[in-house]
């Protein structure tokens, strides 16, 4: 894959308002829980964006037991959140990873922990997909890009660069899944440039064990002609790794100083998030 990329550009629609799930709720039934699962982070902010979600979640599920687990640097611990799920009387649970794609969290170290968890507990224990290109979590992104672009000149889309930012993984479908992500941003609403959704250049950087790096991702968008470039981490929540982002992206506007460099935010604790994490439940079911 080159750092440039033509991008297909699916159709994805937000599926409606928020709101409390009754159907989930019903459809879990008694005695079935859901487990909220964290990567885990010693930021205090990103562990409270974490459990925000989890909050959120059980708020979404009226008279659903929801308990948040971490997979690790704190607690509690998957095993430890299943337990607590057992002592509120469920029997069977659906782990919720929050998680953005499918990669080795999702297909080895969670399930181990969840199966481990379950088997400690006596409580049989399904997973859900990652949250991918739900559409809540698509809007999200293109909101956080608006964010960004927000009270700014206009410029137009041949002049301005979109780099999105994922965390990395040795995984060799994870670029191809942050690129369809990115596609489906640029797929209607309002795109990565508040007044044309045809961004005419667009880069994928990582922070670690793919290519390109970040650096050379925001080095190759800084190209001839380029008037903006808008960063954008593809993370849940506040850690290490979205600092690293915004330590590349002050580099770079410092050794390209004639470009506006705008950082968009993290996706963050949202409702959206939440209501997606709903969703891929119900679709466990």
């Amino acid at each position: 894959m080159t750092p440039w990329s033509g991008l297909p550009l699916p159709i994805t629609r937000l599926a409606g308002p928020l709101a409390e799930r009754p159907d989930v709720a019903a459809a879990l039934g008694p005695a079935r829980g859901v487990l909220v699962v964290g990567h885990g982070t010693a930021d205090p902010v990103g562990a409270e964006e974490t459990r925000s979600v989890g909050r959120m979640v059980a708020a979404l599920l009226p008279g659903v037991p929801v308990e948040v687990g971490f997979l690790e640097v704190i607690g509690p611990a998957v095993g430890e959140a299943v337990a607590a799920l057992a002592a509120r009387g469920c029997r069977r649970a659906v782990a919720a990873p929050l998680l953005l794609f499918t990669a080795g969290h999702a297909r080895r170290d969670i399930p181990e922990a969840v199966e481990a968890g379950g088997r400690a507990a006596g409580v049989a224990v399904g997973q859900t997909a990652p949250l991918g290109c739900h559409a809540a979590i698509v809007e999200l992104a293109r909101r956080r890009r608006r964010e960004a672009t927000r009270g700014r000149e206009t410029v137009p889309p041949e002049c301005t660069a979109l780099v999105m930012i994922g965390r990395g993984s040795s995984d060799p479908f994870a670029p191809r899944q942050l690129l369809e992500f990115t596609a489906a941003t640029l797929a209607g609403g309002a795109g990565a440039c508040p007044h044309d959704p045809d961004c005419r250049r667009i880069g994928l950087g990582f922070v670690a064990a793919a290519r390109p790096t970040v650096p050379e991702a925001l080095a190759a968008a800084a190209g001839p002609g380029v008037r903006r470039v808008i960063v954008q981490p593809h993370l849940l929540f506040r850690g290490h790794v979205e600092e690293q982002v915004a330590h590349a992206a002050a580099a770079a506007r410092r050794d390209h100083p004639a470009i506006e460099w705008l950082v968009a935010r993290r996706l963050g604790a949202e409702p959206d998030v939440a209501a997606a994490v709903v969703d891929r439940v119900a679709e466990a079911l």
